[in-house]
Formats: C-alpha cells, structure tokens, sequence
C-alpha cells in the first residue's frame, strides 16, 4: 500500500510542532530521505512513499520529537569536509567548531599537533584533512577512543589516537595543543536544552565553574609544548577572561577570537620562552 508524501510529511510537521523542535521541514526531509535513500532532487519529485517506509520515519519523527538530536538518529554529521560518525557516545560537532580547525589548519602544516578531549575526532581529523600536520588526538572514554577511530579509518586519515585521561598517557612534545574540553557549570547542567540531555555528560561537564579542565590543560600542557609552542582552546560563553588570567603565568600573545557570529569562542596562546 502506496502513501501520498505530501500527507504523510504534514502529518510529521504537526509531530515535530507540537513537540516545539526547531527547523521542522529539515528534520522531516532528513528522516524520509534517511529511510527512503531519496536525495534532494529525487524527494522533491517523489509523490509516494511505503507503508512500511512511512511506519519507519514515523518512528523516527516520534523518537525525534522526544528531543533526541537528529545527527544521532541519522548517524553523522558532515565537519571540515570529513564524515564524522555520531552516537550517544560523543558530542555532537558544532558549526562552529569547524572556525577552529580552519585557523589551525592554516599554520600546522609539517607541525605536530595534539587534539586533546578528541571526542569523535572531528578536530583532528579536520586538521588532519586540511594541512600536512602530524596529528596525534586523546580522549579518556574507551567509546569515543573507537569512533574516533572508525571516523580515522572511514576518511582515510592517518593519525594515532591514545586513550588518556588528558595528559597522563601523553608522552611526547607538540607544537599546537588544540582542546575543546567540558565547559558546562553546575548551573549549566541543570538548565539545558532537551536536545543537549541526551549527549555524554562527561564531554558537557566542566565541573562547579566550568574550568577545571581548562586549569588541568593549561598548567600541564608547559610540558608538552615545544619551543614557541601554541595552544588553542574552545570554550563558553562569558569564560574568555578567567581563561586568559589562566594562561597569563606560562604564555604571551594571548589573542581572544570571536566565532562567525561574533561570540568570543576561542583563545589562542604562544609559551612563553
């Protein structure tokens, strides 16, 4: 039994409304065309689907509209040009996160760079696919160890990926240290976006005031660092200050870089001599 696509998708709109999600017709054309295997053109022409394809997105659209992100229900997400595998065991990418790997990208090549708190990979990775830089990436969860790995394998780069809680398996020296490490307070944690629950905590979660991982990373990575050695840090709104009084011990040129939408998002940082 055939359906007609325009009542079925209306009937997935009013779903996704109701449960208050944002950007409805994208997420409806991303869950048909993930059941379906229809691209953009071919969806737009489509006039039917199945009755057992429409059972399928039909629970997709009710898991969606639990809140559960769309990225973990398709799989993953496109960053830095690389196809990055999401599950419940990593963060999500954001946008914005790409500006990061950009700027280092455009100064590490022949340089070796560690991606500290690695997550799935995406900022490794997207170095890694844009520069000539050796990369080595960490993270502490054994989970997010093997989808960075997967994510390595799957784009076909070649980096090494050691599963460390920060620096404490890390043995070698770097020229860039790139971290986007947990920043959420307490207080964060308690009031976030339905979407956001349902990604790790350990990757949300900077403890009381969000920056103990920041004062871990920074005071650590002095011995990690090579002559004139950098590091770049993501973080959270309204934290470029105490960062910047963190850093001022042990490094200079200190530059605070605001985000395409004109947020201060990240530092960057040379070691002192």
């Amino acid at each position: 039994m055939l359906m007609k696509i325009l009542e079925a998708k209306q009937e997935f709109n009013n779903i996704l409304k109701l449960a208050n999600i944002d950007d409805i017709n994208n997420n409806v054309n991303q869950l048909i065309r993930l059941v379906t295997g229809l691209n953009p053109t071919q969806l737009l022409l489509a006039t039917d689907i199945s009755e057992e394809e429409y059972n399928h997105i039909k629970e997709l659209v009710n898991l969606r509209a639990t809140g559960y992100p769309l990225q973990y229900i398709i799989g993953w997400v496109e960053f830095c040009g690389n196809k990055i595998e999401v599950t419940p065991s990593v963060l999500i990418p954001r946008n914005e996160t790409e500006q990061l790997c950009d700027i280092i990208s455009k100064v590490s090549s022949g340089k070796k760079v560690l991606d500290l708190c690695t997550g799935s990979g995406c900022i490794g990775l997207g170095i890694k696919a844009n520069s000539t830089a050796t990369v080595d990436m960490s993270d502490i969860s054994e989970d997010a160890i093997k989808i960075a790995k997967t994510n390595a394998v799957n784009n076909g780069l070649e980096v090494n990926i050691i599963k460390s809680n920060l620096f404490d398996n890390i043995v070698d020296k770097y020229d860039i240290i790139v971290s986007n490490p947990p920043y959420l307070t307490s207080l964060d944690m308690s009031q976030l976006q339905k979407e956001v629950t349902f990604e790790p905590k350990i990757a949300l979660w900077g403890e009381d005031d969000g920056l103990a991982f920041y004062r871990k990373i920074i005071s650590q990575s002095v011995n990690h660092l090579n002559k004139n050695g950098m590091i770049y840090l993501e973080y959270g709104m309204g934290q470029a200050d105490d960062i910047k009084k963190l850093l001022e011990k042990d490094f200079e040129c200190i530059t605070i870089i605001k985000d395409y939408y004109d947020i201060e998002r990240f530092i960057s940082a040379k070691l002192k001599d």
